[in-house]
């Protein structure tokens, strides 16, 4: 194009082959491709159900941290009080008076006060521990399990949605792993996908503190 204007512009007469009708014309075929790649665009799964699974795992994640942060914060509050019950104990059981006087030291020098917002906050901070780390455990595993991610995928193609505005959630209680969409069209259940995937409670507690005493022999090694 540029070359054919510039000999135009000088009076030069360029070859008509110059210009291959075959190589830079748009043709009804070039337009019928188009098209069709068009619509395998459209059609395309590029926001798949794995990729909304794993968003929702790091979400979870996040309110994980948050919780274990307010959880930190209530404990640390709450060990002054147990130590000043500990104080008080062994005071009581030696009925010694530098026993004594020292727990009325401690309690003279640090705020003791046992207030109910504490409470409030460690309380709910092991409840929102619990729920966002069960969450964030089946959101991963489910986006590990193929079958699962697969007919999903499928399922939404099938309906017409978009991943990427599907509505996930899981109920531990039962299994269920649901995805939704504002439509209400395609509405899809997974039932007893994750049972494979359960760790009980012994479990939890054996790796936490397998975890706890690998980080106090690390700090004090």
């Amino acid at each position: 194009m540029y070359g054919a204007e510039h000999y135009a512009s000088v009076g030069g007469i360029i070859d008509y082959n110059a210009v291959d009708d075959e190589q830079y014309i748009i043709n009804d075929a070039d337009i019928a491709a188009y098209n069709d790649a068009l619509a395998g665009v459209q059609n395309a799964l590029y926001y798949t159900t794995k990729m909304a699974l794993e968003e929702k795992y790091e979400e979870s994640m996040v309110k994980v941290s948050e919780a274990v942060d307010n959880f930190i914060v209530a404990s640390v509050q709450l060990s002054v009080v147990e130590e000043v019950a500990e104080k008080a104990e062994v005071a009581q059981e030696t009925n010694a008076v530098e026993d004594q006087i020292a727990v009325q030291e401690f309690v003279e020098t640090n705020d003791v006060t046992l207030k109910q917002e504490t409470v409030v906050e460690y309380n709910q901070s092991l409840e929102d521990i619990a729920v966002n780390a069960r969450e964030a455990g089946a959101f991963l595993a489910a986006s590990k399990n193929e079958q699962l991610t697969s007919l999903s995928d499928q399922h939404a193609q099938d309906y017409g949605n978009s991943m990427a505005e599907a509505s996930i959630s899981y109920s531990a209680t039962n299994d269920i792993l649901s995805v939704q969409w504002a439509t209400n069209t395609g509405h899809i259940e997974f039932h007893d996908f994750l049972w494979g995937d359960y760790v009980t409670a012994p479990e939890v507690l054996g790796q936490g503190e397998m975890i706890y005493n690998d980080q106090q022999a690390y700090m004090y090694q």
